[in-house]
């Protein structure tokens, strides 16, 4: 038993020491206050400062001091004004961005210092003038001149026009001189015209203003558009296309199509041909504008009929945008879908009007009349420019990859994908499913074509549900696309169309609902979807004080998301976003952080995330990625089935590690399933790109490959693959469970 010695006590006036066997010197005592003989810190929050809207501000409290010892600790808080995040609150010298302001605003700072006696000073505070942006104004281009024929289709372009701190919000085109003609969408960035039937070279003139998201306006852009004559033994064929649009039927959003009501709608940008008769020879092309017009000229006193393509074309010949988009059934087919009256007609010598109305070719009770289903290749094109059109408008100079749309005998499913040529896959069973009207379901697919070729699109792909844990690459990819469809279409009321006992219904959700309690998840495509929309749109709900627009989103996506060294996640996404939008950042923390995120300090790799969700046990969802050093020892890291297998959480796991400079690696994987076949297998990425895999069948146990690395940071995914290997049969996913994968990397 260990003997206590007695304690001195001295006792003086003013005095009082204690001292306790245990050491050669004496103590003193102190309080949270400092004690009686510690003189308490002196707090200066610094000088105040005058800053600029978007401006990173620097607090200082280095000025802080203490007379008998030192400062120890800081501690800032803001008192006044709109909400900021400090970088660090308990830095000497955080930081913040300055709020974007329309007019001068005050911040206000409190820094509380304690020293090293634990003492605390009286408050110190510190005004922060945030002064508004100034703004630069935007600059209009109106094209480059253009040289055209009378009666042609003319497409003026301000697509070029550019703001240097913010973006382009709206166009104004005006004609100044020349024969007057009728502009079809002057507010858009590309307006079009017919030419007018001239009888000598004649100079149209036209105008253009911009006004960028701030409000401010350009200066106006001219550009000349010379229009020759129609040379001589020619003449115009013109007209208006529309197609036949099936809506769904009012009532309970669990409505099916209403075939009995379509209604006609313009065919935008479609190819229109005539061909001679009857030697099937093409005498002229063009395209239908914004409202489905066209204008063709044509040999006179010709025999021919018009046909209107399922292809959406501006090609190199014309200053950007440009596209390449058509409609066929299979892979193999090597023309669109068409459209004719089979009519034939002689052009004479002045100007023929033909005009289509394209029918759905489908009765009202929902079946097939005739052979073909007329109008259900414009449907989908149309939805896909109305896609596009949301692209333009914040990237207005966008070149979209050629494309194509599946839609007719294939019945394996909706999908996009790049093999065979970049292609959507649509439905088109009428008896079961068909997609050719359902909007939200086209323009999910085109989300996916947009972040395949224009960010970047990290998703294993297969099947996901509402509700569903999925891989975190998997619920971003669905939750953009579902968000990209509201926010294109302006809809957040996501449907999809099919038939239920010979009834026609529909399922649906809102994209802007929002999961509640633990059903938020990083892991949800649910949550993702919502998240994304509630950044868009300007209709606040719970936790929803944002109203960014697409642009912000979209610089996100073809920037950071792009080049990201982790895998495309809600987290490097927001990650990126906040770094965007820094005045927005508490704000873009209460979105996140009510779906179960980790938000105030997220960073790409989720390195703070402590969220798991109930059905899926820690040691299988955390951590989201985890660090490992070459050479050094990695704990053994479990592949789960708790929330299914595939594409599910958890099958599939994440180890990070970063290369100094060009070596070999061998990396090496094992698993504690116990079966004869157990086949771990791994893949490895650098910023997105595939580097190497170890996929050998289970003969090659365990999985070894040697290979060489360059600087850079990489990532391996490992999965046992009767957790992580997509299903390709029935019997896929037999034996899965719970197993221990052992990573080594040397």
């Amino acid at each position: 038993m260990r003997q206590l010695k007695p304690c001195l006590i001295l006792t003086g006036i003013a005095l009082l020491l204690v001292a306790c066997g245990g050491g050669g010197g004496s103590g003193s005592s102190s309080s949270s206050s400092g004690g009686a003989n510690n003189v308490a810190p002196v707090a200066n929050a610094g000088p105040a400062q005058t800053v600029n809207s978007g401006a990173t501000v620097t607090l200082n409290g280095s000025a802080s001091s203490d007379s008998d010892g030192s400062v120890a600790a800081y501690a800032w808080s803001q008192t006044g004004g709109a909400t900021v995040s400090l970088s660090n609150a308990s830095a000497v010298q955080p930081t913040f961005p300055a709020p974007v302001s329309a007019a001068v605003a005050t911040l206000t700072f409190s820094l509380v210092v304690t020293d090293n006696r634990g003492a605390r000073s009286a408050a110190s505070t510190v005004n922060i003038t945030v002064n508004p942006a100034v703004n630069v104004a935007p600059t209009a281009n109106a094209g480059a001149s253009q040289t055209v024929g009378a009666a042609e289709l003319v497409t003026l372009s301000g697509s070029a026009s550019s703001d240097p701190d913010g973006s382009i919000a709206s166009y104004a085109w005006t004609q100044t001189a020349g024969t007057a003609v009728t502009l079809l969408t002057p507010s858009d960035a590309m307006p079009t015209f017919v030419a007018p039937l001239v009888s000598t070279t004649t100079t149209l003139t036209f105008s253009l203003l911009v006004t960028d998201n701030q409000g401010a306006p350009s200066g106006a852009a001219t550009v000349n558009v010379t229009v020759n004559p129609l040379v001589a033994s020619t003449s115009v064929v013109n007209g208006r296309v529309t197609f036949g649009r099936v809506r769904f039927a009012s009532g309970n959003t669990n409505a099916g199509l209403d075939y009995g009501s379509p209604v006609q709608q313009p065919a935008r940008r479609v190819v229109v041909q005539a061909i001679a008769s009857p030697t099937g020879a093409l005498v002229a092309s063009g395209t239908t504008d914004d409202d489905g017009n066209y204008s063709l000229v044509v040999p006179n006193n010709t025999s021919m009929a018009i046909q209107v393509l399922a292809r959406m074309q501006r090609d190199g010949a014309a200053p950007l945008p440009h596209w390449n988009i058509e409609v066929k059934n299979g892979v193999t087919a090597t023309s669109p879908y068409g459209y004719s009256d089979n009519a034939t007609f002689n052009s004479g010598t002045g100007t023929t009007t033909r005009n289509f109305a394209i029918p759905t070719a489908i009765s009202g009770s929902g079946t097939l009349q005739g052979t073909a289903r007329h109008s259900g290749p414009f449907a989908i094109l149309d939805t896909i420019y109305t896609s596009m059109q949301a692209v333009l408008r914040v990237a207005p100079t966008t070149s979209f990859p050629d494309l194509y749309v599946d839609w007719g005998a294939q019945a394996s499913g909706t999908f996009f994908t790049r093999a065979n040529g970049a292609h959507i896959a649509l439905l088109s069973d009428l008896t079961e499913d068909t997609d050719e009207f359902d909007q939200h379901v086209i323009a999910h697919e085109f989300g996916h074509y947009i972040e395949s070729f224009f960010s970047r699109a990290d998703s294993i792909g297969g099947s996901h549900a509402l509700g569903e844990r999925l891989d975190p690459r998997v619920a971003f990819g669905e939750g953009f696309g579902y968000a990209f469809a509201a926010i294109v279409l302006d809809d957040p009321l996501a449907r999809d169309s099919y038939v239920n006992s010979g009834q026609f219904v529909s399922s649906g959700f809102n994209v802007e609902g929002n999961p509640a309690g633990t059903n938020g998840c990083w892991c949800s495509e649910s949550s993702v979807f919502s998240i994304l929309y509630d950044l868009y749109d300007d209709a606040p709900d719970a936790n929803d004080n944002l109203a960014l627009g697409f642009q912000p989103i979209w610089n996100v996506l073809a920037d950071s998301q792009r080049t990201t060294p982790a895998f495309t996640t809600i987290f490097s996404f927001i990650a990126a976003l906040k770094a965007e939008q820094p005045a927005s950042a508490n704000a873009i923390n209460t979105l996140v952080a009510a779906q179960n995120i980790d938000a105030t300090n997220i960073d790409l790799f989720a390195s703070t995330e402590t969220h798991f969700p109930p059905n899926v046990p820690q040691p299988g969802a955390l951590p989201v990625y985890t660090n490992a050093t070459i050479g050094a020892a990695i704990p053994a890291l479990r592949s789960v089935n708790d929330a299914g297998y595939a594409n599910k959480l958890s099958n599939r796991r994440f180890v990070r590690f970063d290369v100094a400079s060009t070596r070999n690696v061998t990396i090496t994987l094992s698993t504690s399933n116990p079966s004869a076949n157990r086949d771990p297998d791994f893949l490895v990425w650098k910023n997105g790109a595939f580097v190497r895999d170890g996929t050998d069948p289970p003969t090659e146990y365990p999985e070894t490959e040697t290979f060489e690395v360059t600087p850079g940071t990489y990532v391996v995914e490992i999965f046992d693959c009767a957790n992580g290997c997509l299903p390709t049969e029935p019997a896929d996913g037999a034996g899965s469970g719970d197993y221990d994968l052992t990573l080594t990397i040397n």
